[in-house]
């Protein structure tokens, strides 16, 4: 059975990867989802940087495919980056791969506002997501530290791993929302990655905002099979 890696985003945890664990255990993966470092009930870390990240996911183990989601795929691209034999294929969902220094700070303060949330907030700010993506978002929030996703902003000053992009040395999915509804990833930067790296297929899921399995699963799950299918 292959086996696969799930790396949930920042101020979340394992629980809410759990539409990508039902859709690759059902094609017959064999998945894990990793909890980062803060999150998931796990203990405070010494550092938050992305390479402290990265690395804490090599300790997981080697898998032929792993998905990371926002600061999940900045997770997921430093490991690769650093140990190529680490995925043998990787799927970046709106990953955090770039966060300019002067938006830094409102960043940080959108993430530590939203660990609070109550599940009313959470539907009203996500009226088309599933009850149980709402429940994942909510308990999963309360298990990360404050101190963990604050501490992740203030430790990566310089957050670029534009450079590391292009050093990917495995089949890659770019799979992304678009800007207007609240994608982190923008187009320029899309195109670059592509341009720089042929290993990187980009994908766009229309309609689709920063999550786009939440917003759009089904949209989402059939570019992930035809891709995996492409890249078997």
């Amino acid at each position: 059975m292959p086996s696969a890696l799930l790396v949930h985003g920042i101020a979340n945890g394992p629980g809410a990867m759990w539409r990508w664990q039902d859709w690759l255990t059902a094609d017959g993966w064999d998945v894990t989802a990793l909890a980062l470092l803060g999150h998931g009930g796990r203990p405070a870390a010494p550092s938050y940087t992305l390479d402290a990240y990265g690395r804490d996911a090599l300790a997981a183990g080697d898998f032929e495919l792993v998905v990371g989601h926002s600061l999940g795929g900045a997770t997921v691209t430093v490991a690769a980056a650093l140990r190529p034999e680490w995925a043998g294929r990787l799927v970046t969902v709106d990953p955090a791969w770039y966060i300019p220094s002067e938006l830094l700070a409102d960043a940080r303060a959108e993430e530590l506002g939203g660990l609070d949330l109550t599940v009313e907030e959470l539907e009203r700010r996500h009226p088309n997501w599933d009850s149980r993506d709402i429940r994942a978002k909510h308990e999963e929030a309360r298990r990360a530290l404050p101190e963990a996703v604050g501490r992740t902003f203030e430790d990566n000053t310089d957050w670029d791993l534009r450079v590391r992009v292009r050093t990917l040395a495995m089949p890659t999915l770019l799979l992304t929302g678009e800007p207007a509804l609240g994608s982190i990833v923008p187009d320029a930067l899309a195109e670059t990655a592509v341009s720089a790296n042929p290993l990187i297929t980009w994908k766009r899921v229309a309609g689709a905002g920063h999550n786009p399995h939440r917003d759009q699963p089904e949209a989402t799950r059939a570019v992930l099979e035809e891709w995996l299918a492409a890249t078997a």
